[in-house]
């Protein structure tokens, strides 16, 4: 009952203006969404309507979904502009899915396409569930290449926060161990269940800081006593057990390398397993190479982080 009062509220709000809009977030409550976020989105897009917003920090920050021009799109919108890249909704998955079947990843399932406004690579981005397990694929072009990334665990919800939205917790520590967060990229992942991840991706560095949603470190590319991390081939990183729990989904990836790596940071033990493929004669327009790299916490044995990469020629 209380939800079809709800929905008869926002469609009314539709009705009576775009200074209406209902925030969805909270179906038991009545939150408008500022005159002034509206009017950041109709500045790019004049006849956006159909508004759908929801709150990803409270009175900050919305993700709003608008059709404009019979297609949809989404963004993130503060009270005072799009603060983020805008998305527009695609029904042709056919690009990717041709690519994902010539890679080891193949036999998944592609869903939520949305190709990103005024990018000059094609860039894309999309759900894929393959083994029961839902990715975010994103897919841009470089030169000769078509590249396809894939990361796990699949966010819900993904979006760029400043400083004053970090938890105290995370901001001393990054403090005490020298990390400059005024440079930083920080993003805020939130799980089905809206369990929050921080990610802290400090510039010019190769690996982002991951901590959990009350501030508590879960991996980390760095010492503690400032030494230097020491790169090594998979079968050595870590315990035995650990490695071969890992590397029992990457058994076809043939490439023997040296590229994990175990960081020790006071009492947290974090890992990077590298795992590589390489199919094709190199040299042709058949080579394709493909990267998995596994990110762990090895006090709990938790996979944090999957980031897959390929390489396939146009």
């Amino acid at each position: 009952m209380y939800k079809n009062f709800y929905w008869l509220l926002l469609f009314a709000a539709l009705l009576y203006g775009c200074n209406n809009v209902v925030d969805v977030q909270e179906p038991d409550t009545e939150v408008v969404v500022p005159e002034s976020a509206i009017a950041a989105v109709k500045a790019s897009y004049p006849d956006a309507g159909q508004f759908v917003f929801k709150t990803l920090i409270k009175e900050k920050l919305w993700k709003a979904k608008f059709s404009s021009q019979a297609n949809s799109f989404e963004t993130h919108v503060s009270p005072a502009a799009i603060s983020g890249a805008v998305f527009r909704n695609s029904a042709d998955g056919s690009l990717y899915k041709g690519l994902t079947d010539k890679l080891q990843i193949s036999g998944g399932t592609l869903s939520n396409v949305q190709l990103i406004e005024m990018a000059t690579d094609s860039a894309a981005r999309m759900q894929y569930i393959v083994n029961g397990r839902p990715h975010l694929l994103n897919y841009y072009e470089f030169n000769d290449w078509h590249i396809v990334k894939l990361a796990a665990p699949y966010p819900v919800e993904s979006y760029t926060v400043g400083l004053s939205d970090v938890p105290e917790k995370i901001v001393s520590f990054c403090q005490q161990a020298n990390i400059d967060l005024d440079s930083s990229q920080i993003t805020i992942n939130e799980d089905q269940a809206s369990k929050k991840t921080y990610i802290i991706h400090p510039q010019a560095a190769l690996f982002p800081i991951f901590f959990d949603e009350a501030g508590n470190l879960k991996w980390i590319a760095q010492n503690s006593d400032g030494t230097s991390l020491v790169n090594g081939p998979n079968d050595k990183i870590g315990s035995a057990g650990l490695f071969e729990k890992i590397k029992a989904d990457y058994a076809d990836y043939n490439v023997y390398n040296t590229l994990a790596f175990e960081a020790k940071y006071e009492d947290l033990s974090s890992i990077r397993y590298v795992f590589q493929r390489k199919s094709g004669a190199e040299g042709t327009r058949d080579f394709i190479s493909e990267t998995q790299e596994i990110f762990v916490n090895a006090n709990s044995g938790e996979v944090i982080f999957e980031q897959y990469s390929s390489y396939v020629f146009k």
